[in-house]
Order: C-alpha cells, then structure tokens, then sequence
C-alpha cells in the first residue's frame, strides 16, 4: 500500500521559492549538454528539408539554447512561440502558488476552445513566418 507525501504548507512554500532556481540550473546544465552532444547529431527540419518551409516549431532548439544563454532576443529571433511557452510556465507556476496560499486559480485556460484558437493562431504565425520569411 502506497503512503502519500503530505507537506506542510511553510514546506510547499519552500519548494515553490526554490523551484525558479532548480530551473536555472537546469538551463545551464541544458545549454552545456546541448552544446556538446545534441548540436553534432540534430538533424535537419523534415519538412524543411522537403518544401524549404518553415514548420511551427523550427528555430524552436535554437531558441531554447538562446535563452539558456539567456540571449533573449535571439530567442525570439529564432522563434517567437516561445515567449508563448514561458508565459505558460509563469501563469502556472503563478497557480501553483495560489494553491499553496488557498486561493486556487486557474490562470490558465483549460477548455478545448482556448486551446484550438491558439492551435489556429500558431498556424497563421507560421503562414505569416514564411510569407515573410523570417
């Protein structure tokens, strides 16, 4: 029978404070393992490759090794989506936080049609990336 961790809520606190810091060192680990192994083997764009395209998520690596280096407007040179994702991260780690302070909140949009609209707009700033080619 499995036992559940119970934390107290000074505990959670805790956590949550070192929790952006844990990220940090989780950056730089990441920009130093990208460097040396994953930049050698990366393989090119398939649809790229292919159609001369650009796909949502290219320049998406190099953006995150951007920000890693913590070069943020290469980042958003690379791929702009990814401002999307950080403010994802932070709206949720702003939850996590309400939790923790009984307030729960969903910051964060979670009906299916919120979701399909930013589906859509991901595809019309990839229309618009490559009519523009940038």
């Amino acid at each position: 029978m499995k036992q559940k961790l119970i934390l107290k809520k000074w505990q959670k606190m805790v956590l949550l404070c070192m929790l952006p810091f844990f990220c940090a060192a989780g950056l730089l680990l990441a920009k130093n393992l990208y460097a040396r192994f994953v930049v050698p083997w990366m393989p090119p764009c398939f649809l790229r490759t292919l159609t001369g395209l650009k796909c949502p998520s290219c320049g998406m690596t190099h953006a995150v090794y951007a920000l890693c280096r913590l070069d943020i407007a290469e980042a958003l040179w690379q791929n702009a989506l990814l401002l999307f994702g950080v403010l994802l991260l932070v709206l949720r780690y702003l939850e996590m936080w309400l939790t923790v302070l009984g307030k729960p909140r969903n910051l964060i949009p979670r009906r299916g049609v919120v979701w399909l609209g930013i589906a859509l707009f991901w595809l019309g700033y990839t229309i618009l990336r490559n009519i523009l080619h940038i």
